[in-house]
């Protein structure tokens, strides 16, 4: 047991992690469920576990490094462990999609400065799309290109 939750909070010093994905990584290490859901409520009886301050650390990370639309955040906390309708989470504004895509376009639209107006709207969508920003919010990133 004192060897899985040493094993538990190694990883959660280096980084946050959701209850799902300490599970999954515990489980590598046993096979046991009745150690790994002791070690589990240890964790979060310690609050070293909690998956709204994760979902939070999460998104703020993510905008700071490598911004993301709302509808690929999401499913990026899905992929681990967070259940989006259950957090009462803010969810992402409009203001702050837009802001977001022009900010992961920065870096980009300096490279494609050179384009005619069409390609370089049509990579702006794709790029955008890809990173799971609305379409609206490209929408408007792109007008305000141009205005």
């Amino acid at each position: 047991m004192n060897t899985l939750l040493d094993s538990a909070l190694k990883i959660l010093s280096l980084r946050p992690h959701s209850k799902q994905e300490v599970i999954n990584f515990l489980r590598k290490k046993t096979k046991d469920d009745t150690l790994i859901n002791q070690t589990i409520e240890k964790l979060e009886k310690a609050k070293l576990i909690n998956d709204e301050e994760f979902a939070k650390w999460y998104v703020e990370s993510r905008s700071r490094t490598r911004p993301r639309g709302q509808r690929l955040l999401n499913l990026e906390l899905k992929q681990k462990g967070i259940n989006i309708e259950t957090m009462n989470d803010d969810r992402m504004t409009m203001n702050d999609e837009i802001a977001l895509a022009q900010k992961a376009l920065d870096k980009k639209a300096r490279l494609w400065s050179n384009l005619p107006e069409r390609e370089f709207n049509q990579k702006t969508w794709r790029f955008l799309m890809t990173r799971g920003f609305s379409s609206s919010a490209i929408e408007k990133v792109v007008k305000k290109r141009y205005t």
